[in-house]
């Protein structure tokens, strides 16, 4: 079954199937055929049989020649087996011998350490003993302070180049030690030598100090390091050596250039400089009057503030302001000392700090303690003789800024100083403002016997006094190093910063000179601001209580009210010339606002009496009984008032006019009153003709006498105009 079936799969059954051949006769056929390909095949071979045979020989041979190779190839797998086993012996014998490398490498490695870290060449003894100090000598010095802190280790040294044994402990350390001691000794005595003679050199006249720390010093610090590390004894005494000749010379300098300064110095005032002074030789040869042009104006600021934005300016040089014949008040003597010391304090920490490396601080102290005396001996003496209480907060503000500069640097050695002249300057400054705190709270004061102490003072008159004037330029000075404080001090801490226009702008000002409205918070500096701020407010006190004192002199209550006037108008005057905004404006505002009411009473009823009682008694007999009133009303007599009203009130307005231009010599605040007093006459008519309104139900007879609202308008306008 299994060959017919493969027999229908076979190609050629399957073709013989679909032809319709008969199988019995290809069968037949096929067998036919195997058989005389049988045949064909026989005589082929029998044709063929000596290639055959050929053949055959071949293969034997083939077959000899293939056993020889097989014994050969068996020879070779024999040979090859004993090649591996060398072969293996001497990859054994290879990693022994690179492990042996490996460490001899390793410790030749260390020992060419300990060579280089302890052995010293010729030229470097050569060049420590040689002369000259120069590169060649700091090269060699410096090498032999490793040697020796190498050789000197008792413990074994940490990079293991003395392989696990203290360097001190070798054959070879104790061996060298002895010379490279030999060659420390000649070292530390010829920079000893060294360092005396530059030292020495400081004392010479002209001779450039910082260029000479540069390029003797501090380019061969590390001699004084090594000599430090070496020998500390020598060190101390270089040290020694240097503090006493760099302070005396130090000391010599700030002496000998305050010295110079005070030859420049402008005397701003004296002792009797007070708000209140005996004005009795200030007075007029021809009148009682005070003539103040005879007379210093210490309490003006001026530009003496500008003093504050030169503050990081170069210091004063003498001689040329000396060639120049300038003279210059205290304070700008005071700034140019103070660049002078912190730039010079700036510059020998930055030296002592490189060049010694330890207790930079205390050898600062030591080297400045006597000059930093001096200066303060020097302001100790000024301060006992001045009474300027301006130039006194200039002082306070400057050595603030010149406090913030140190602390922008980050050199942190003149705290204490500036401390002691904060305590110097502040107790001076409460004296010389108690001063002038007592010469307006004493004068003018009654006695026992009723009689004042103005016997030296001029007599009072209606124009504003001088001390009111006096007073405003004090306390303007004041506020404006208050508001100088705030722009200058942030210009200083932002010095760096490209914000600087920016932070000024976010504190209302541009400068010390752009004195707009403020935010009133003391930034004087140093300390003292409270007591600054409660003085101010009692010295305000005081100075209204003087003025009241002062008017009290006067004949009549309208002459105490235009005193009054006028002088709240010269505070605040100078208030707006030096540009200052604070609470005190407003007060003396409200102040000058309560005179100018009481003025522009008193004036309506110099100049209208009649009218003025008329209208204030009716209208308070109106408030009381309307229906009363009105039938009591004097007809005859409010007649009378209408037509004096109509015949004088432009007269009356003249005559205010006049008056206002007589008592008042500021013509804005002429011009304000004015108005006041014309505004508060146009109300009183008004009312009084609402008096006459609400009495006659009819008009009265003499209502065509009445002037108009209209017409007394035109008139004010017209003066108020022409004022």
């Amino acid at each position: 079954d299994e060959d017919l079936a493969s027999f229908q799969e076979d190609e050629m059954v399957q073709q013989a199937l679909q032809r319709g051949v008969d199988l019995k006769k290809y069968g037949r056929e096929l067998e036919n055929d195997l058989r005389q390909a049988e045949m064909d095949s026989v005589m082929q071979y029998v044709q063929n049989s000596q290639q055959i045979t050929d053949l055959h020989s071949q293969m034997k041979e083939c077959d000899g020649v293939l056993a020889r190779m097989e014994e050969m190839l068996h020879g070779f797998q024999a040979d090859l087996g004993s090649i591996s086993s060398e072969i293996r012996h001497l990859q054994e014998d290879s990693l022994s011998m690179s492990i042996r490398l490996k460490n001899r490498r390793a410790v030749e490695e260390k020992i060419q350490k300990f060579l280089d870290n302890s052995s010293v060449l010729p030229q470097v003894a050569t060049s420590i003993v040689s002369p000259h100090i120069n590169e060649a000598f700091l090269d060699a010095v410096v090498t032999l302070s490793k040697r020796l802190k190498y050789l000197e280790q008792q413990t074994p040294a940490a990079d293991g180049s003395s392989i696990d044994v203290a360097p001190n402990d070798t054959s070879y350390g104790r061996t060298i030690l002895p010379d490279l001691e030999r060659l420390k000794v000649k070292a530390v005595g010829k920079i000893r030598d060294y360092f005396i003679n530059q030292f020495s050199a400081i004392r010479k006249p002209k001779t450039n100090i910082q260029m000479m720390q540069q390029n003797s010093l501090i380019k061969y610090s590390k001699l004084f390091l090594f000599v430090q590390h070496e020998s500390p004894v020598v060190a101390d005494e270089l040290r020694s050596i240097y503090v006493e000749t760099m302070g005396k010379t130090i000391l010599n300098v700030f002496k000998s250039y305050y010295a110079q300064l005070m030859k420049l110095d402008l005397v701003m005032t004296s002792k009797s400089d007070l708000i209140v002074i005996d004005d009795a030789p200030l007075k007029s040869m021809f009148s009682s009057k005070v003539d103040m042009s005879k007379h210093n104006d210490p309490f003006s600021l001026g530009l003496r503030d500008k003093v504050l934005e030169q503050a990081e300016r170069e210091p004063i040089i003498v001689h040329v302001a000396i060639a120049e014949g300038q003279k210059m008040p205290y304070e700008a003597l005071f700034r140019s000392v103070m660049k002078h010391l912190v730039d010079s304090a700036t510059s020998e920490f930055l030296f002592v700090a490189d060049f010694f490396r330890t207790a930079a601080i205390d050898t600062f102290n030591r080297i400045y303690g006597r000059t930093l005396s001096s200066v303060l001996e020097n302001i100790e003496n000024y301060l006992l003789g001045c009474y300027d209480a301006v130039g006194l907060l200039l002082l306070i503000k400057l050595n603030h800024m010149m406090r913030l500069v140190m602390e922008r640097r980050r050199v942190p050695v003149l705290d204490n100083f500036f401390d002691r002249i904060s305590l110097l300057l502040w107790p001076r400054f409460k004296q010389v403002f108690d001063a002038n705190m007592k010469s307006i709270k004493t004068a003018f004061v009654s006695s026992s016997s009723g009689t004042t102490n103005n016997k030296k003072h001029a007599p009072v008159d209606l124009s504003p006094h001088y001390v009111s004037r006096r007073y405003a330029q004090l306390v303007a000075s004041i506020v404006t190093l208050q508001a100088a404080s705030v722009s200058v001090s942030l210009s200083i801490a932002h010095n760096t910063s490209s914000s600087h226009s920016n932070q000024q702008q976010a504190e209302g000002t541009t400068g010390p000179h752009s004195r707009g409205a403020l935010d009133w918070s003391w930034g004087v500096g140093g300390g003292g601001e409270l007591m600054l701020q409660q003085d101010m407010s009692t010295m305000r006190v005081e100075m209204i209580a003087l003025l009241d004192r002062l008017a009290t002199q006067l004949p009549s209550p309208k002459d105490k009210i235009v005193f009054l006037i006028n002088n709240y108008d010269q505070i605040l005057g100078v208030f707006q010339e030096s540009g200052v905004m604070f609470e005190d404006v407003q007060r003396v505002e409200d102040l000058l606002m309560t005179q100018r009411e009481l003025f522009a009473e008193e004036e309506i009823r110099y100049s209208f009496p009649r009218l003025v009682d008329f209208v204030l008694k009716t209208e308070q007999a109106i408030n009381e009984n309307a229906a009363k009133a009105r039938a009591n009303l004097d007809e005859v007599l409010t007649e009378s008032i209408v037509r004096e009203f109509a015949s004088n009130w432009r007269t009356g307005i003249q005559q205010i006019n006049d008056n206002v231009l007589a008592y008042f010599a500021n013509f804005r605040n002429g011009m304000e009153i004015l108005k006041q007093v014309l505004t508060q006459l146009l109300l009183y008519y008004t009312r009084f003709q609402d008096i006459i309104k609400r009495s006659w139900s009819r008009p009265p007879a003499f209502s065509r006498d009445i002037v108009s609202t209209a017409a007394i308008l035109m008139e004010i306008k017209r003066y108020s105009r022409t004022f």
